[in-house]
């Protein structure tokens, strides 16, 4: 008997993903980042803290330990919403009596610390749980979607090159993405950083959504290598269902922008090398150092849940 070959290959890609599903879901020491609560109900909700960094990707390693985005995400099942709040990255912060910008608690050693006090005082959320992502992970998950379709509110601009990025409906590359998250030559500085991740990370989300239940499986397959190298202590098994029921959920985006006014630009004398100074760029809150209950508020008014 003739088998159709387009049948065999969905068959065989069906069986190898029901594979990879058990391996996720019984065999958690499979990964580095399966050491949270295997026992949370996603249907309850889930938050937790991602922390993207320049990684080793190929003319980005000058930096790679400090972290270019900083997001918390908090998802309500019950409206099907994912309340993605992103944290500046330069906000000065004091953790265990260290002070430093946000953007290096990977370095720094720090994330625990955070997450058991500074985060909650800034959201008024609280989570134990993180992972850590790589610019080269979103490079390769966007190449494998075949790129990804972004609505630029204004152009993007690398003052070192002249190169452009103009305003409008972009078709976009995982170079291209990696160029964009990380372009922060505007007036807003970072906070236009921010909104263009947040534009991509929406752009991935409706591009995967948009695939068909075999394509879904395909690409979930595909990226269950990446997904085992990540860094972290989420449970992959909390988002095989969810990962296949996606059509109905939505973002609310929270950012900071100086027209908030929540924030303030500030410099701290930092040293450099073993006999000089310089002054370092740093955000604090309006209220005063430390005092983060103005940020809180601000995310507090604008979740949805």
């Amino acid at each position: 008997m003739k088998i159709n070959r387009k049948a065999a290959i969905i068959f065989v890609l069906l069986v190898v993903t029901i594979i990879a599903v058990f391996l996720l879901r019984f065999q958690r020491t499979f990964f580095v980042f399966s050491s949270g609560d295997g026992n949370k109900n996603f249907s309850e909700g889930i938050n937790f803290l991602v922390l993207g960094r320049t990684g080793k990707i190929i003319g980005w390693n000058f930096a790679p330990d400090l972290a270019d985005s900083i997001f918390l995400v908090n998802y309500v099942p019950k409206i099907g919403v994912v309340n993605l709040i992103s944290l500046p990255r330069d906000l000065y912060v004091n953790i265990d009596g260290d002070q430093f910008k946000l953007n290096e608690i990977i370095k720094r050693n720090k994330i625990n610390e955070f997450l058991n006090g500074n985060l909650a005082e800034m959201t008024g959320i609280k989570t134990d749980r993180y992972v850590i992502i790589d610019v080269d992970f979103v490079k390769q998950i966007v190449d494998d979607l075949g790129g990804v379709e972004v609505n630029l509110p204004s152009s993007a601009v690398d003052w070192a090159s002249g190169y452009t990025m103009p305003a409008g409906n972009r078709h976009l590359t995982g170079d291209d993405v990696v160029w964009l998250v990380r372009n922060r030559y505007s007036s807003e500085g970072d906070f236009f950083r921010e909104k263009n991740q947040h534009a991509v990370i929406k752009a991935i989300f409706e591009k995967y959504k948009n695939l068909g239940y075999f394509e879904k499986a395909k690409f979930v397959f595909k990226a269950l290598p990446l997904l085992a190298s990540l860094e972290g202590n989420i449970n992959p098994q909390e988002f095989l269902t969810p990962a296949f029921n996606v059509n109905n959920l939505r973002f609310n985006d929270i950012v900071f922008d100086f027209s908030t006014e929540i924030l303030q630009s500030s410099g701290v004398v930092v040293p450099v090398g073993t006999s000089s100074t310089s002054t370092a760029y740093i955000l604090v809150p309006r209220a005063g150092q430390n005092n983060y209950s103005e940020l809180k508020d601000f995310i507090q008014s604008r979740i949805e849940h």
